[in-house]
Order: C-alpha cells, then structure tokens, then sequence
C-alpha cells in the first residue's frame, strides 16, 4: 500500500514540477545544480574535468606525443588549457548546441570554460611567481579575448559561431574586452573528418588578420595601449571550442603576433582556451 502511495506521490510531484526541473543533458526529472546551468547533480559528478594537465603547452590530461613531434617546436602560442576531455558524454553535449542547435547549453559551456580560464590564471600566476590568488589584483588577466572565426559558408550552415558565443560569455563573466580580429579566408571541410597530417596541411593560410586600422582600434582602446610607445606586452586569450592537433590554434596564433609586431610594434603573448581537448 505505501508502495502505491509513494508512487502515486511522486507522479503527482513530478507533474507539478516547472520545467526548469529537466535536466538539459540526461533528461531526468529532478533538482538542478545552482553552479552549473540546466544540469543535475548526477550529471555534474560525471564531467571529465582537466584538473592537472600532464602536458604543459596543450593542456592535454595524459601523456602527449603530439607535443614532442618537429612541427611542434613551430607554436606561436605560449599554452593551451582545455576544461575537459572530450569523451562519449562531452562529444554529445557539444553536438547538441553545435550541430543541433540546442541553443539551451550555451550558459553551461561557457560556466565551464570560466572554470578552466579560473584554473588557467592560478597556473599562470603560479607559474609568475604572483601573490596568492585572494588578492585579486595580482591574478594575471589577458588585455583581451578573441576568437577562432568560422566561414561564411559555415556561419550560413549553423547560424552561430560557437566560439564567439563562448568568448563572448567569457568577457561578461570575467570583465575582459571582446575583439573579433580575424577572418576566415578559405572555406574548409570539417576538421573532424581529417587526419592530423590533413589538419595541419588545411589550416595554412587559412586565417588572415581583420582590416589593419580596425585591428590598431581595437588595441589601442585597451588601457596601457592606448599611448604611442606602449612598452607593455600584449596578452591575447584565443577561444575555441576542441584542441585536436592545435593547428587551427597555431595558425591564429602566429597571425595575430606577427600583426601585433608589424602593425603597432609591440610584443604579444597568445594564450589559448577550449572547452575540450580531444
């Protein structure tokens, strides 16, 4: 008999639950975790999180070949640190708001990146030789962020860069400028149907900087910048959403610090954040 009153009870509950109660990710019925957006707390236990990276450049979580082969000693961005690995669970997740168009799991992606930029700025404060990082003034922050850019061809596909929406996310939560400073310049195939040596190859000269005097606006706005003569370096975060071989990232990368030397004679240090390393 109490069997019969319980499940009764909590088919009436579960009727008179608002919706906000469905998880976004297993579809159950039940309490939401407050620190991460749309999901329960079954869900939340399950992330792959990236806690203590075993390579220091990618920010892969165990050991890294890809780091010791030639082409690597070509990076032109000091690291890369990634919130989670990209397994089964977090490849679905990503192909919900990707592909799919589950615009729902933007806010919980971009918590998560904000959990790894977090993580990433203790590193490098650490890594500096900072104060602790309860005074927040000493916590190291880049001047900016930026973003990898999509095609058109691609923009037209999907509607959204998820990229920009992540960098986006990042700047309101962290209080960081938003530039968008560059451009796709050639369309290519999805990245995830190549092999590495094919990545590597696709991603030459497949960026190019924005027009000169809007990228000398967007620097000059930031404070420190905005004099001639600035001695300061210029600290760069680029956004993307998987690190697979890092060809995409090195690209940018190289892009942006040979614009940044010859267009306005400064140094730049390109540090580079995505939500999952593969």
């Amino acid at each position: 008999m109490s069997s019969i009153y319980s499940s009764f009870t909590r088919l009436i509950r579960d009727l008179l639950a608002p919706p906000g109660d469905i998880c976004l990710t297993c579809g159950s019925r039940t309490k939401l975790t407050r620190e991460w957006p749309g999901i329960c707390r079954r869900c939340a236990e399950v992330i792959p999180w990236i806690g203590s990276p075993r390579c220091f450049h990618c920010g892969r979580a165990i050991g890294c070949p890809d780091c010791m082969r030639p082409e690597a000693l070509q990076r032109f961005f000091v690291m890369n640190r990634s919130a989670v690995r990209y397994d089964g669970m977090m490849r679905e997740w990503l192909a919900q708001y990707k592909y799919r168009g589950h615009e729902r799991y933007a806010p919980l992606l971009v918590k998560m990146l904000s959990q790894a930029l977090i993580r990433m700025q203790l590193e490098i404060n650490s890594l500096k030789g900072g104060l602790q990082h309860s005074k927040q003034s000493a916590v190291w922050k880049p001047d900016l962020i930026t973003f990898v850019p999509v095609s058109k061809a691609r923009l037209i596909e999907r509607g959204f860069n998820q990229a920009q929406i992540f960098a986006e996310g990042l700047g309101k939560l962290h209080h960081i400028p938003i530039a968008s400073l560059l451009v796709r310049s050639m369309h290519t195939e999805k990245q995830s149907f190549k092999t590495r040596a094919e990545r590597i190859e696709s991603m030459k000269g497949a960026f190019e900087l924005i027009p000169e005097e809007h990228f000398v606006r967007e620097i000059a706005r930031l404070k420190g910048f905005d004099q001639p003569g600035a001695l300061r370096t210029l600290q760069i975060l680029i956004v993307d959403d998987i690190y697979t071989t890092g060809s995409t990232l090195n690209t940018c990368a190289y892009v942006l610090r040979q614009a940044a030397k010859l267009k306005m004679g400064l140094e730049a240090n390109i540090y580079c954040l995505t939500w999952a390393r593969s």
